[in-house]
């Protein structure tokens, strides 16, 4: 030991001596070696070893346990004196109590001083143990209370040492000082102590809200008796810390919280005259309580809105309403009468919440509300007055006409404009609030208070107002159409007022937004005046000015020119005036300035302001295109200019926290919000052809390379007037103007990186390359960080590429290309410098003295032989990576001070320089992930070695180390880069010290884990599976696993918890089936599919309700760039996944043991949200979990005692996620299985069936409508009581019931008779059918004659039934699949029970023709007896796929329509009792149907769903051409037409219908020649050759036609009514025909001028128009009015006669006059012809009727 620690050891020896004077003197010169360099030094070094903790020697904590026995007995000896002493007596005491906590204060700033020293445990420790004992307390409270604010609590690193006992103790103990009668420590000491440690809580703990609801409900209901308001700031303040932190959790407890306290709140508000900052702590505590009661403005209980009592709720936002009006008339009254200038308006915090509380009280009709309110909150609560006071009363008035009131011209600016800001609010924020009638007498006054402006304090105000209500007319036209005149007038009237706006620069801005808004609602037709503000002087370009200019292009076509009135600056002599067009370019760009302008220093307006990000391109492109409107409708793409806007607003982070908790409380109740209608996606010309203007080109490029060339001769590094900015804005510019030509394929990228665009912009960022070079020399002077930052960040906007669009893509491809390499490299070197310059600034101190037993991990590092704890927390010496820096090496500046400690992550610990290097470094991030470009200057690979090397250097005690760690972790592996193992390995290598230095602190935490994630998704998109990759997984997934286990030991909050969610969700994108996607936690392995569902029974509502939302990852492949692309996970992965999902769900039910009572209402209704959550994410995305998953939901409603109103919620949002017409629609498609399922489970019975969830009120009605479902199931389980039960419910006879629900009875007995086996569980079932059957035999119950009749009767029945269950999933082996095993899949969903094979489904079949009949080989046979049933069954099967809306079960059923169409086919050479050709077209068009209504898109099953049709189809067509050929010759045009559009780039579904289409037309030409000829052409492309051969030989056999004969072929197709784009080839040959032969149509008009009724042109005309009716209402009818409009162009405009056209409009009546004279005939005729056509139609309901009616038709024929 040293001579100084052996000195100060002496002297601490000597504090304890016995003797009070011999203590004094060393107290004293203790106090002197304290403050010596020497004992300081020594003690920083030996307390800064590990070993010293071991060893006896003398360190800060071992001093400091001196002191504590110090202060110890000279407490002991002030508590035994005497208690009755002198007046001087106790004034020594007092002294001596001062002197001794002076001692320990200064002995801890001194430890301290240099960074955090002394343990904070210990030390906290023994701040409560003085404050827990009464007489320390009032000795020393006062001082210790400051230590602990000052020296404790304002430290970052004692802030995440403090344990959550710790904290928890903490709070217990100063909450019960404040709310004590203890007197010994300032009650705004205590109060603001409080406010710090509910801080702390909130961020490091969790669990300790019960303490805080008690404490806040008695400390502020009487806060009205508080004398200091700096208390109540103090407390509300912390309130609202903790209200925050425990909305998502506790939110009944808030709301009833918020009721109990806002009269007191609002009484210190209204009365109390409260400091400003008190205020604002107010209106936000108001503000929460909104939010809570009212997410997102919801307003009833059934829109997710909350109160513990309505009354109530509603009488306090009465009186909030009322208190703030009064507020907002102080403040008017105010301003009236003050001095000097102030500001006018209110603030917007205040603002909102009015607006809010409007929203709320307001009525949907316009009615005035007046009400007599009791204001509560000035209730007298004297707790000595037993009755009080009698509560005021106070009538208050509101509504749209009091709004009105206020917004009248007569009132001053003081009283008009908070209403006109509390309007535009309101408008802005609720549009569908306000009613129709009101946007007359509303918009009249705003028109006219704009209108009577002079001083411009209210003008704008008005705009804005004016602006919200323009946007909320647009959002909602339909509230407008009964006063669109008057409206009109009145935006009229606006229109030209803010034109004249635009003069006014206080007004210019917010009046073009406003012309903006109404261009966009197209509210009145745009006049000349508007383009006369873009082509002259009125305004110079800005960025309101170009947005405006945007809406105008695409909403109106530019004007040739303004007209001869207008001043034609800048036209030359001899030619023309510049048109409207020139103008505006030249106004963009400024070129028409003056001369002395030209001459000028200062660069174009257009350069010097920022704009929205490639806007100015998107403008300027288009006005060189003969289309403008298409133009910038395609470069600004699908979102159109909210895409523009939306880029600059990102900065809405303030209210991020509550509109998420908003969001998640609609989760919670399944009250999500439908999507704002006002956000539409325009339509994307992308296939329209556009076209340049040659000359208008021309002169963007001239005046672009104008600009460019002023700003090259007026730019210089010490330019005042020309910032580098200038030089960024204008390369973007011209990259920008490249990029839009290259992406509307004007140019391709090589030759825009060839034009004279693209080189001037080079030459202006070698400009730009001088300036960052004199960066380096300029480094130390004042401004140039601030300028470096700004520049920094204006390049990463241009190379950004979180935008999707071509044009952004392209652009930033060719602003990459124009960086030379020595930019790169120089920046690289400024971001080295600036470190190092950094390093000079310290550190801060962070130390990590307690072991951690729960990171029980390693480090996996290339360079590493030895295992080292990843999150190690050891006692020696740590030092940062590579550099060896001691820990306790710090700074005294960087010591993290401050009353609420903040984080290294925070701003604030960053200095100019830093956010420079931030700035920078994330620019370069982002040109290395540049790999895929060709033609840089730069090579990406090199730039990111020497960001990467910085990393040897970092020390993440630092702020900007840190800051900087985090910045490289999130953008170097980004979406377009993939990083080998190498540079993996460097990027993660200080992951080990920031997770061991940070474990504690909850928000690093949080940034790391999200940092984490580009780095999972990279390895997700890295195909390398070499063992460096691996390695680098199994580094990410050692983090991962840490904290996993500290998340499971409860040492992390939600916040990290919700960070770590996001990890495992990246992970299951990268490797959906968890092939490495695996975590170590302590002994056990587990997949990611595991632990995610895990955090269904997390503590933390917050993280139950994320997992629960995303649970779909664990049955669909998705990415978050495409998320619409999903792809099922095997069958075995999702009913693992469910089976874990509704395990932990359900565990999730059980409420922790140590919840208080009051907690239980929050805790239970949170976990019932959560289990419903899951449960219905998993019904969304996965068909083959659905059944299991909704069982699960009506099981939950009667295990877990949900409510009906929340479960009906549940399946209401389901059902349309899924597309059902209703719920009702929905759960009935899964009865049979939940009543099989449900009678199944023991103690559950039928009565207990929760038929209320189908909306049934009563058990009769459940009966009534489900009985068809229910019987057959209960006579299977031979329940006849049951039935009989139902009988009487329904006061029937049983055996009636039984008998209508005959066939799907024997469905559920024939099956097991039919199918073979000796299988145990097969002659079981056998067995029950046959008792079952035989009681139905019996005499007592249908009986064997009934049976039999009823078999007859319902044969056609029985077989649909039958064909029903079939599922070829239930076959026990491969070869019972039969035919149909091609078209199955692995994931396709089991049916309700009962479900058989189609090889039992076949046996069955056999089994009932053999009863029936001994004589006919099989059951098609015996249907053919009566030809309509087999029309019956193909007809009930169509319907039923029609009904559906699962493609899987549509599938299924399709499989059931080939199975019985298979057996068809077998009979058709007999003839199927003579309805063979019947049969043959209805099929043949139900598969033309099923293929046409195909998805632009095919996934899994609707490809397998294509493929059968196709399959089925070509048997048909086999067959048919086999057996009766002619049956296919009426129909093979539509079978073409319909199979040559489906030849796609899809190659397996495109041979599927090549083979097909080869055989009936090359294949089968002989038999089918006739109908051949006739066909239409087939397109001319390679995989038709063959094809388009065979046709044309056979069409053209007998020479080349002429255009009257293609005319007539044309004509001579027969069109199927609902099939008309079958004829879209031939439309468009003959168009090609028209085109080729003009010529020959000149006779052709003499012949129809001749002779109108009989000329084959009226005839054209009339079949195309008959065409164009028929395609305009038909899904992808477009192509064929196109198609057909192309031809009528064609023709041209000729005069045919109008009385022909009208004479051959009905054709079908023409055929029956000539065929047949009698009139009933003629009826008949057209009868059966219309019936023919509709027994095609597409809609199967049709189909249904008009079969329906032909069978009623022939009997009134027979």
């Amino acid at each position: 030991m040293s001579l100084v620690l052996h000195e100060l050891l002496v002297c601490c020896r000597g504090l304890e001596n016995d003797k009070a004077t011999e203590r004094k003197k060393e107290a004293d010169r203790f106090r002197q070696l304290i403050r010596s360099p020497d004992t300081v030094e020594e003690l920083d070094r030996i307390s800064g070893t590990r070993a010293a903790k071991s060893s006896k020697q003398l360190t800060w904590n071992a001093v400091f346990r001196f002191l504590q026995k110090y202060l110890q007995k000279e407490t002991e000896l002030l508590q035994s004196g005497k208690a009755n002493v002198s007046a001087t007596t106790q004034a020594n005491r007092q002294k001596k109590m001062q002197e001794i906590s002076s001692l320990v204060k200064y002995f801890i700033r001194c430890a301290n001083k240099r960074g955090p020293r002394l343990n904070c445990g210990e030390l906290l420790n023994h701040v409560m143990e003085i404050l827990r004992s009464s007489f320390s307390c009032s000795a020393y409270g006062e001082d210790y209370s400051s230590i602990l604010l000052k020296n404790i609590l304002s430290v970052r690193k004692y802030w995440c040492e403090i344990t959550q006992q710790q904290w928890h103790n903490l709070l217990d103990l100063y909450c019960g000082l404040f709310t004590g009668s203890s007197k010994a420590i300032n009650r705004v000491l205590v109060s603001r102590i409080i406010h710090t440690a509910v801080q702390g809580c909130c961020l490091q703990t969790e669990g300790f809200s019960h303490t805080l609801f008690s404490f806040f409900s008695r400390a502020l209901l009487n806060a009205r008796q508080e004398r200091h308001l700096a208390v109540v700031e103090h407390l509300v303040s912390a309130l609202n810390v903790f209200l925050r932190s425990a909305a998502m959790n506790c939110r009944i407890r808030v709301c009833r919280l918020g009721e109990e306290l806002l009269p007191s709140v609002l009484y210190v508000w209204t009365q109390m005259r409260p400091s400003t900052t008190l205020k604002e702590e107010i209106v936000e505590f108001f503000n929460l309580q909104l939010c809570v009661h009212h997410p997102k403005g919801s307003k009833t209980q059934d829109t997710g809105a909350y109160a513990e009592d309505w009354v109530k709720w509603q009488s306090l936002l009465y009186n909030l309403y009322d208190a703030l009006v009064s507020e907002i008339s102080q403040i008017g009254s105010r301003g009236k009468y003050a001095t000097g200038s102030r500001h006018i308006a209110v603030k917007e915090n205040l603002m909102e919440l009015t607006a809010e509380i409007c929203h709320q009280l307001f009525s949907e009709d316009c009615n005035l509300q007046v009400l007599e309110v009791t204001q509560a909150h000035l209730r007298a609560t004297q707790r000595g007055s037993p009755h009080g006071t009698p509560s005021k009363r106070r009538r208050i008035e509101l509504g749209w006409e009091v709004l009105r009131d206020h917004l009248q011209p007569h009132h001053s600016d003081f009283d008009i404009i908070p209403w006109l800001q509390i309007t535009s609010v309101l408008t802005s924020k609720y549009p569908s609030m306000v009613p129709g009638q009101e946007l007359v007498p509303l918009l009249s006054i705003l028109c006219q208070l704009l209108g009577e402006q002079r001083r411009g304090d209210r003008g704008p105000y008005v705009l804005r107002c004016l602006r919200e209500v323009a946007r909320c007319q647009a959002t909602h036209p339909e509230r407008a159409q009964s006063y669109r005149v008057e409206l009109g007038r009145l935006w009229g009237r606006v229109w030209a007022l803010a034109l004249r706006g635009v003069s006014s620069p206080q007004t210019e801005a917010l009046s073009l937004a406003l012309l903006s808004t109404i261009l966009q609602g197209a509210f009145i037709p745009i006049d000349r005046e508007l383009w006369k503000l873009f082509s002259g002087s009125a305004c110079k370009p800005s960025d309101a000015a170009a947005l405006c200019l945007a809406q105008a292009l695409l909403k109106c076509p530019v004007l040739k020119s303004l007209g001869t009135g207008w001043d034609h600056a800048g036209a030359v002599e001899g030619v023309g005036p510049p048109s409207l067009k020139e103008n505006i370019m030249s106004w963009l760009l400024m070129n028409e300035q003056s001369e002395e302008a030209e001459e000028s220093s200062r660069p174009h307006p257009i350069v010097c302001r920022d704009f929205p990000h490639n806007l100015i391109p998107r403008i300027l492109v288009p006005l060189t295109l003969k289309d403008t409107r298409a133009g910038i409708m395609f470069l600004l793409g699908a979102k159109g200019l909210e895409s523009a806007v939306m880029q600059d607003q990102t900065q809405v982070e303030v209210k991020g926290a509550l509109s998420e908790i908003e969001s998640m409380y609609l989760q919670f109740s399944f009250d999500e919000m439908p999507s704002n209608p006002m956000v539409k996606e325009m339509v994307s010309s992308a296939g329209t052809q556009l076209t340049v203007v040659p000359s208008l080109k021309h002169k963007l490029e001239q005046g672009l390379l104008s600009v460019a060339d002023h700003l090259l001769n007026c730019y210089s590094p010490d330019s005042q007037t020309t910032p580098p900015e200038c030089l960024v804005r204008c390369s973007s510019l011209l990259t920008g103007v490249l990029a839009g030509y290259v992406s509307t394929g004007l140019l391709t990228e090589e030759e825009a990186c060839h034009s004279q665009l693209f080189l001037k912009a080079k030459a202006l960022v070698q400009d730009f390359s001088e300036y960052i070079s004199n960066v380096k020399v300029k480094m130390a002077e004042d401004g140039t960080m601030t300028t470096l930052r700004s520049v920094m960040r204006l390049c990463t906007q241009c190379v950004n590429r979180g935008v999707k669009d071509s044009m952004s893509s392209v652009s930033c491809n060719l602003f990459m290309k124009i960086f030379p390499a020595r930019l790169l490299t120089e920046l690289a070197e400024i971001c080295k410098l600036l470190l190092n310059s950094s390093c000079k600034r310290g550190s801060v101190g962070i130390e990590e003295e307690t072991t951690d037993e729960d990171w029980d991990m390693t480090r996996t590092q290339a360079d590493q032989q030895e295992d080292i704890d990843l999150f190690d927390d050891g006692d020696e010496p740590q030092t940062s990576t590579s550099k060896g820096t001691h820990r306790q090496n710090v700074d005294p500046n960087d010591t993290q001070c401050g009353p609420d400690a903040k984080s290294l992550l925070a701003e604030e610990h960053l200095a100019q320089q830093d956010l420079a290097i931030l700035a920078s470094l994330e620019f370069l991030s982002l040109c290395v992930s540049a790999e895929f470009i060709h033609g840089l200057s730069f090579k990406p690979v090199e730039v990111r070695r020497k960001l990467l090397l910085l990393l040897e250097q970092i020390d993440c005690t630092k702020p900007l180390h840190l800051n900087m760690y985090l910045v490289l972790l999130k953008k170097l592996p980004a979406e377009d880069t993939s990083l080998a193992a190498e540079e993996f390995d460097s990027l993660l290598r200080p992951l080990a010290d920031l997770c061991s230095l940070y474990r504690q602190d909850q928000e690093i935490c949080a940034a790391v884990l999200l940092g984490l994630l580009p780095s999972i998704r990279s390895l997700g998109r890295t195909q390398d599976q070499h063992n460096d990759m691996r390695h680098v997984q199994g580094a990410l997934l050692q983090v991962v696993s840490g904290f996993c286990i500290l998340g499971r030991t409860g040492k992390c909050t939600a916040i990290v918890k919700v960070a770590l969610i996001h990890c495992l969700l990246a992970l299951l994108e990268a490797d959906p089936c968890c092939k490495w996607a695996v975590l170590t936690l302590r002994e056990e392995e587990l997949p990611v599919s595991v632990i995610l569902p895990s955090h269904l029974s997390d503590s933390h509502h917050h993280v139950r309700m994320l997992a629960a939302m995303t649970v779909e990852r664990l049955f669909l492949e998705m990415t978050p760039d495409s998320l619409e692309k999903r792809k099922m996970l095997p069958l075995k992965c999702q009913q693992t996944a469910f089976e874990n999902i509704y395990l932990k769900a359900q565990e999730g039910m059980r409420v922790q043991k140590n919840s208080s009572p009051e907690d239980l209402s929050d805790e239970t209704f949170n976990r019932k949200a959560t289990l419903l959550k899951s449960v219905s994410v998993v019904l969304c995305c996965s068909p083959v979990c659905e059944k299991q998953s909704l069982f699960a939901l009506f099981q939950s409603y009667k295990e877990n005692n949900i409510e009906e109103p929340l479960i009906k919620k549940v399946l209401g949002s389901v059902s349309r996620a899924l597309g059902y017409r209703s719920v009702e629609a929905f759960v009935s498609s899964h009865l049979d299985y939940l009543v099989a399922e449900w009678l199944g489970q023991h103690g559950y019975t039928l009565e207990s069936f929760p038929y209320t969830l189908l909306n049934h009120a009563t058990l009769k009605d459940f009966y009534s409508s489900s009985y068809q479902v229910l019987i057959p199931h209960l006579v299977f389980l031979d329940d006849f009581k049951q039935v009989k039960s139902i009988s009487t419910h329904l006061g029937k006879d049983w055996k009636k019931l039984l008998a209508n629900c005959f066939p799907k009875i024997m469905v559920n007995i024939l099956p097991y008779f039919a199918v073979s086996g000796q299988d145990a569980q097969v002659a079981q079932q056998r067995e029950k059918a046959h008792r079952v059957y035989d009681l139905l035999k019996d005499s007592n119950c249908l009986g064997k004659p009934q049976i039999d009749s009823l078999i007859h009767s319902n044969l056609s029945d029985i077989v649909v039934e039958l064909l029903m269950t079939l599922y070829e999933g239930a076959a026990t082996e491969e070869g019972g699949r039969g035919d149909l095993r091609r078209f199955i899949g692995e994931l396709d969903p089991a049916p309700n029970p009962p479900y058989f094979s189609s090889y039992v489904i076949k046996a069955t079949l056999d089994y009932l023709s053999s009863c029936h009949s001994a004589n006919l080989k099989s059951l098609v046979a015996i249907l053919s007896k009566t030809p309509i049933s087999i029309q019956r069954i193909l007809l009930a099967v169509c319907q039923k796929a029609a009904e559906t809306i699962n493609a899987y079960e549509r599938h299924r059923i399709l499989l059931m329509y080939y199975l019985f169409v298979s057996l068809l086919l077998k009979e058709v050479k007999d003839g199927l009792g003579g309805a063979w050709a019947f049969v043959l077209r209805d099929i043949i068009y139900t598969l033309i149907h099923h293929i046409n209504s195909r998805p632009a898109q095919l996934d899994e099953v609707s490809s397998r769903s294509f493929s059968l049709c196709c399959d089925l189809l070509t048997s048909v067509c086999r067959t048919a051409v086999q057996f009766c050929d002619d049956a296919v010759e009426s129909h093979l045009q539509v079978i073409v037409g319909t199979l040559t559009a489906q030849v796609t780039n899809q190659l397996a579904i495109s041979q599927q219908v090549l083979s097909l289409l080869k055989f009936l037309v090359v294949e089968s030409q002989d038999k089918l020649k006739s109908a051949i000829q006739k066909l239409e052409p087939f397109p001319d492309r390679p995989e038709f050759r063959e094809l388009r051969a065979v046709q044309h030989t056979l069409k053209y056999s007998t020479g080349k036609f002429t255009l009257r004969q293609e005319i007539a072929h044309f004509l001579s197709v027969a069109s199927c009514d609902s099939l008309p784009l079958t004829r879209l080839e031939g439309l468009k040959d003959l168009r090609r025909q028209l085109h080729n032969n003009k010529s020959q149509i000149r006779p052709l008009l003499r012949e129809c001028l001749a002779d109108p009724e009989e000329s084959v042109l009226v005839l054209l005309v009339l079949n195309l128009l008959q065409l164009c009716k028929l395609a305009a209402n038909h899904p992808g009818g477009r192509d064929i009015l196109e198609a057909a409009g192309s031809c009528l162009g064609e023709l041209g405009p000729v005069d045919f006669s109008t009385i022909a056209l009208l004479h051959g409009k009905d054709q079908l009546n023409a055929r029956a006059v000539s065929l047949f004279s009698p009139v009933e005939p003629q009826w008949l005729y057209i009868i059966l012809n219309c019936i023919n056509n509709a027994l095609t139609h597409h809609w199967y309901t049709i189909q249904g009727s008009t079969l329906t009616c032909f069978q009623r038709a022939h009997l009134l024929q027979s």
